[in-house]
């Protein structure tokens, strides 16, 4: 009965690990903030009053834009493979008969892509700040905004 048991709570440790990674991938998956489109208009605005509150010169917003712009690119993929395997794990969790193998296996690759969006926001961060004075980086670190408390600027502002 004891084994039984062992196994049981081993399933369902899985199971509410596998739930938690795919939340915080569906959470950490919003493009907008990290190279997608802005999701709405309250957004832009957001992005413009972002831009304001740092004090960025034009030729400031026209570098930061590029650099979100630029990194578009990359992680469109990253997003799109996230959602299929998060799709694919979901399947798993939720099919008939259990395969622990291969829901460890899907979650190592959410797990992994997961950590080339957060390497590639690091680095966009970092070219972000690269850009900015040291007074407007100092600003940045103190900002509560949204976007930056998920791990990062927003995307460059609009004019």
């Amino acid at each position: 009965m004891s084994g039984k048991r062992n196994s049981m709570i081993k399933i369902g440790i899985v199971v509410g690990i596998a739930a938690i990674m795919a939340s915080a991938g569906i959470v950490q998956a919003n493009p907008g903030g990290w190279g997608g489109e802005p999701c709405s208009k309250h957004e832009r605005n957001h992005d413009r009053e972002f831009g304001r509150k740092l004090g960025l010169t034009d030729a400031q917003k026209a570098q930061a834009k590029a650099i979100f712009q630029g990194n578009r690119d990359q992680v469109k993929p990253l997003f799109t493979s996230l959602r299929t395997e998060e799709k694919n794990l979901q399947g798993l969790i939720h099919a008939d008969t259990l395969d622990e193998a291969a829901i460890r296996a899907e979650t190592a690759k959410v797990a992994g892509i997961q950590a080339d969006l957060n390497v590639n926001r690091a680095k966009v961060e970092a070219q972000f700040r690269a850009v900015l004075t040291p007074a407007q980086v100092v600003l940045l670190k103190a900002m509560p905004e949204k976007c930056h408390k998920r791990g990062g600027p927003p995307p460059a502002p609009e004019e």
